[in-house]
């Protein structure tokens, strides 16, 4: 995917819907704007560790602890499981 990925894709998305939404994702839960950051390009671009790697300049062992500090702030053992929380917290801001 890293070869496809353009820089549009990737671009920040405050001002966007999705960008407002994991905005308060983090807030919530008390993310860093670094975790938020790692949680954005996770969560709604679907990129892999070593693509985060690249497109934050990182290096592995910064990105391991940005995945830490958000499963435990969160009380969720994997990435999947915050993913999971993730969505649940999205459904239940739809509007009825």
């Amino acid at each position: 995917m890293s070869n496809q990925t353009m820089e549009w894709q990737i671009a920040k998305g405050e001002e966007t819907e999705s960008g407002k939404w994991h905005e308060r994702f983090g807030e919530r839960y008390g993310f860093t704007q670094g975790e938020k950051e790692v949680m954005r390009l996770y969560m709604l671009f679907g990129l892999e560790d070593r693509e985060i790697m690249k497109v934050m300049q990182i290096a592995e062992h910064e990105l391991e602890v940005y995945l830490r500090c958000l499963t435990g702030k969160t009380r969720t053992n994997t990435m999947r499981e915050m993913q999971a929380l993730f969505l649940r917290y999205l459904i239940q801001k739809l509007p009825s």
